[in-house]
């Protein structure tokens, strides 16, 4: 069904990566002042809800995926052999525990 018809978000929501990426942050300060010695953070990819430049067809806009899935089948650019590109909030998580 997908290849006839393109799945479009109910509500448009305004993609704030830097918003997700605080969030995120601020969770894993708060878990670590609990001395917390692991957790699950977030997902890493919800590879059917792909970013598209339409916001009425950006079903990643509210996704909690670190990286955003490729549409189509693309591979990214910062990995080319990935079909995945990274979001802010997985660069966020990698500074964050590269500092630990």
């Amino acid at each position: 069904m997908r290849r006839f018809v393109r799945p479009r978000v109910k509500t448009i929501l305004e993609r704030d990566e830097d918003l997700q990426a605080r969030r995120l942050l601020r969770q894993l300060e708060l878990l670590d002042s609990a001395r917390v010695d692991g957790a699950f953070v977030y997902t890493f990819t919800a590879p059917l809800w792909s970013h598209g430049d339409d916001p009425r067809h950006d079903l990643d806009a509210d996704s909690f995926g670190l990286v955003e899935p490729c549409p189509d089948g693309r591979h990214g650019t910062t990995y080319p052999d990935m079909a995945w590109e990274p979001k802010k909030s997985f660069t966020a998580v990698a500074d964050y525990y590269a500092t630990r």
